[in-house]
């Protein structure tokens, strides 16, 4: 392989990798919708209801499909499609299928991206990636949507099937200028969300066969590292052998 190929493979690769947890990060929203603040009448019953619906449900699992569109690059998009498993509470895992194979899993004590084909895991901080506000609103119902978000109906896009909600953000963030929530106004559930960031760049997630379950394999949120494996931590340092088998213990013994 020339260097350019290598060098064009790598950025393909890497590019993938920030879809992956972009797409997760916004994936939040669907796998726990809290909203707990006051709001006009229509909106407070479209809110109330949807936080009904995700609340009786336990665990679930679903088909997704991501595209995510530069602003930049000629409104170049990029797909990718696979698998959501989640489970209350605070446990979730993204089996991306298109176009690459590659695994994220996060709970309560660890989150790590697999990526089969580098047979590398990179591991991150769980209380880092659910501690900001906007995660702690749509996964704990610890701060009120209308505390971080200002909440709106778009009339204009919404319909009587589909009710569309626009959300802004009540202080500045480069990586959210708004977000669209899109809302089945028959089951309540929320069809596709998409981020717009101050560049113009859109991620949009549409959730498809979503199927609630009373509980799912816990061994879709285990940590299973194969011998060959590479690991490396947050800050991309390789671990050891001995230090992987004490992360392995400390989880264990959590």
């Amino acid at each position: 392989m020339t260097e350019k190929k290598l060098s064009e493979t790598k950025m393909k690769r890497k590019s993938l990798k920030k879809m992956v947890l972009c797409g997760v990060f916004w994936g939040i929203m669907f796998c726990s919708f809290a909203a707990h603040a006051a709001a006009p009448l229509v909106l407070g019953d479209i809110l109330k209801k949807t936080e009904s619906y995700y609340q009786e449900i336990n665990a679930f699992t679903a088909q997704f499909h991501q595209t995510t569109t530069s602003a930049a690059a000629s409104a170049m998009k990029t797909e990718a499609s696979g698998v959501l498993y989640y489970e209350k509470p605070r446990q979730m895992r993204w089996e991306y299928e298109k176009p690459e194979v590659q695994i994220f899993v996060a709970n309560h004590k660890l989150a790590w991206l697999y990526v089969p084909s580098e047979k590398q895991f990179s591991l991150f901080d769980a209380n880092t990636f659910f501690s900001s506000p906007l995660a702690q609103t749509f996964f704990d119902g610890m701060v009120e949507v209308r505390k971080n978000f200002e909440v709106n109906l778009d009339s204009k896009q919404t319909t009587q099937e589909v009710a569309v909600l626009k959300l802004i953000p009540r202080q500045e963030d480069p990586n959210i200028q708004s977000l669209l929530l899109r809302v089945d106004l028959k089951t309540y559930r929320i069809l596709s969300i998409e981020s717009r960031d101050a560049l113009g760049n859109t991620n949009l997630i549409v959730l498809d066969s979503l199927r609630p379950e009373p509980r799912l394999d816990a061994k879709l949120f285990d940590l299973d590292i194969p011998p060959s494996a590479v690991v490396v931590d947050s800050e991309g340092r390789q671990l050891t052998p001995s230090e992987i088998q004490k992360l392995k213990a400390k989880l264990l013994s959590k």
